[in-house]
Parts: C-alpha cells; structure tokens; sequence
C-alpha cells in the first residue's frame, strides 16, 4: 500500500515540506531535534545522490517509512530472537492505524517501534550486571533516540516500566528498571530543563501540562470528544474489547494493579488528548498521537495474556495454528480499514491538483491565493500548500515547478515575500531558487510573488 498510495502520503503536509527540504539540500532535515527520524530519509536520500527522478524519490520515501518499523521487526526477530518483541511491532503497525498511514511522518509511530527494540533489548539480558559494552552503548543511544523522537513517548515508556514492575514475573529485576528510570529522567532532564527546549516542543508540552484545564462539560461538548467515539466503530473497534479482555486476564488472576493499570492509562491518556484537541477538528492529528494506546494493549496481550492459553505441547500446536489464522484474519480486516480510508486523501491529492489547473491559477509561477477561497476541511491545514503545488508541479519536468502559497490577506503575505527565494515555514531559513538542485526543481520566473482570487 506504501507503494501504491505513494502521492496520498508523500505530497501532504509535513511529508511534502520536510521532502522538499531533503531533496533541496541534499542531507536529512532534522525537525525541531527529532533527529532519529533521518533514518527513514536515507533511502530517498540516496536516490538524491544517484539522480532518480522526483517521483522515485518520493516513492522511496513512501516505502522507507514502512521499512523502517519492519526493519526492527527482523532485528527483534532474527538478531535479538524475541517473537514477543517483534510481534509487538508487527500489532502496533495494524492494531489501530488509519489516517496515520497517510500521514506517515509522524515521530511518535517511530519512537515506539524503536521503544520495543529497546525493551528487547534489556529484557533479554533481564540484569544490568549482565549487560554487554555493546548493551549499554545501545541502551544510550536508543535512549536518547526515542525520547528526543516526540515529546509524548513519555506515556508509552513510562507503561512499560509501570506493566514490568508490578509484574510478578521478573523479566527485568527492580535495580535495573530503576537504573532506566534513571537514565530516561537524565535524558528527559537534558531535553526540558537543563537547558531551553526547542519551540515546537515547549509549546507542545505547555498545552498538555501547563495548559490543562479539565472540564467534563466542555469535554463532552467538544470536537475531539465526538471525533473519538465516532472512531470506536471505525479503526478502533478492537480498542474497547481487548481493553476487557486484558482487564479480565487480571482481574481473573486476582492481579488487582495490573488490572488497574491498562484501563487507568487508557483514560488518562484519552482524557489528555480531547483536552488539547477539545475545539479541533484534525483528526489525522489527534489518531496519530492516540496510537500509544495500542502500547497499553499490545503489551500485556502479546507477553501474557495469550502465552497463557497454551499449556501441553499438542494443545500448543493446534492453539498456536488458531491464533496465526486469527491474526491474519485480523490483518486483512485492519488493512481493508486502512485501505478505505484513502478515498478522503486521494480526494485532498484532487484537490490540490485542481488548484493547479484553476484557470485564475494559471497566470503565473508564484502565486498568493486568499484562505477564503479554498476549502479548508478537505486542505487539512493551510501551511503545506506551497511545498505540495511545487512537488506536485516538479513531477512533470524540473522547469515546470509553480508555487502557490495561501493567506488570510494575499496581498499583504505577496508583498512581503522574496522574489528570489522560497516560502519558508517554522524558522527555517528560505532556500533560494538558484540553490535548488537543477534536476528537480527549476524557478524560471523572476518576478515578485502575486495575490490572486478566485472570487
């Protein structure tokens, strides 16, 4: 899907804005320190450096991201040998994923594939007297890795320490989860209050904590509200039944705080979420950062609750044959979810093409447009527009590169943007047309940006 949805995902947004800004400079474009995600720039890199053509860097950058999470599921598989680890992933990639798909570059999705790396890692050896050089040197860098990746990374990892210590099976004894508490609250430290944190970050931290203000009666009134329960029938059907079933596993074992802890943390979490998003409509926003709900899930499923119902050995073959069929059966019904979901983004993709055959659109090379003349639900967010019209544009031939930018007040945003150079976005320095690679991106219109209406 990664490769037949390649436009859907890569011309929108921060997709199309961050491409353009690799392809242009030829090296990863680290976002606001998340510098982990260069990762899944090599490979369109790469195609950078050889001289592919647009659409196949574009492609490759489709493709990288699902490549990314199933590189680490080989790695758990077949270096670290941890089925339970590598199916971690494989669930958390399906379990309930759908506009998260199409809006593939999200941090978060990748800290926590790279979070299960990371506890493999330390429940393999289970003591931190038995790690290796080669584990602590890891153990740093994933560390930091993950925890620079998304400021909300917090509530996964923090699950994961909560489920393992109160967990009467010793995977990691309690010195050494202590010493990974140690070590996230130094890196954290480094990130938030040893020094200043980057922009994006502080603001994204001020509106879950310094901003939280809680009101049930705004809450049930709200934008996020509604759009969450609307998703309980659609990709997260399975959220409330396995929410059950894990909270019946313990309850049945008389395992009171890890029966507490999943439906605790899924409410919390929830609850910290519609409260940012309360008057927001974008949900490919608010899905992506619910997706650490399938952490509180997928780990208390995939390391006891269904080891638990296999016991003899021919009991566990025929057991071990029903839950790979379930699990395919699964598959198919969540990817036939993220299947349909394209229809709205394939008709954004429309969209945006049509503003590029608009007639009144077609003047010229480097155009303002008014907000007011675009449709802002099916556009998302305004900001991207630029970066997707020039991608959008540069597929035909490098010289046949256009430029519309969009704003409340065209005329004002037209005259105070450069001739020369591109328009920027989050404090990053324009690039100049002249510095733009020839081969795949070309400005041969030297005149001054011009507001346009539709109207």
């Amino acid at each position: 899907m990664a490769v037949w949805f390649w436009q859907e995902r890569t011309l929108i947004l921060d997709a199309a804005f961050q491409s353009y800004l690799f392809i242009a400079k030829g090296s990863p474009a680290i976002m606001v320190e998340r510098f982990g995600a260069a990762a899944v720039q090599l490979l369109p890199l790469a195609g950078v450096w050889v001289g592919a053509s647009l659409s196949s860097v574009l492609l490759l950058y489709s493709v990288s991201i699902v490549l990314f999470h199933w590189f680490f599921f080989a790695v758990c598989l077949h270096i670290l040998k941890d089925r339970n680890s590598a199916l971690a992933i494989l669930a958390f990639n399906f379990l309930l994923v759908g506009d998260s798909f199409y809006w593939m570059q999200n941090e978060l999705l990748q800290a926590i594939t790279l979070m299960f790396v990371l506890w493999s890692i330390w429940m393999r050896r289970g003591d931190w007297r038995r790690f290796t050089a080669a584990d602590w040197g890891l153990s740093l860098l994933l560390s930091t890795t993950v925890a620079y990746y998304h400021p909300l990374v917090f509530f996964p990892l923090a699950f994961v320490w909560c489920w393992t210590w109160l967990n009467p099976v010793r995977r990691i004894n309690r010195l050494t989860l202590l010493l990974v508490a140690l070590l996230f609250a130094l890196i954290f430290s480094s990130k938030y209050l040893f020094r200043q944190p980057n922009f994006y970050d502080r603001g994204m931290t001020g509106q879950y904590v310094r901003e939280f203000r809680f009101s049930l009666e705004k809450l049930l009134e709200s934008h996020s509200f509604r759009d969450f329960v609307a998703h309980l029938s659609d990709n997260f059907l399975l959220l409330l039944p396995l929410l059950a079933l894990v909270t019946g596993y313990y309850v049945i074992r008389k395992r009171w705080l890890l029966a507490a802890l999943a439906p605790v943390a899924v409410v919390f979490y929830c609850l910290l979420i519609m409260q940012r998003f309360l008057a927001d409509d974008r949900w490919y926003i608010q899905e992506s950062h619910y997706q650490a709900l399938a952490v509180f899930l997928i780990v208390p499923l995939v390391w006891e609750v269904l080891p638990a119902t296999s016991s003899g050995d021919a009991e566990k073959k025929v057991r071990r044959g029903f839950w790979a069929v379930l699990l395919a059966l699964l598959i198919v019904f969540r990817f036939s979810g993220i299947w349909y979901t394209h229809h709205s983004y394939t008709a954004r993709l429309s969209y945006v093409k049509s503003l590029l055959e608009s007639p009144r659109l077609t003047a010229g090379k480097k155009l303002v447009m008014a907000e007011q003349d675009a449709d802002r639900k099916t556009l998302m967010m305004y900001w991207g527009l630029p970066y997707e019209t020039l991608q959008i544009s540069a597929l035909r031939s490098p010289d046949s590169v256009r430029v519309i930018a969009i704003a409340a007040n065209p005329d004002s945003l037209a005259s105070r943007l450069s001739r020369d150079s591109m328009v920027s976005f989050l404090m990053i320095p324009p690039i100049a047309f002249d510095d733009w690679p020839a081969g795949y991106y070309q400005m041969t219109d030297s005149s001054f940006y011009r507001a346009v209406r539709l109207q």
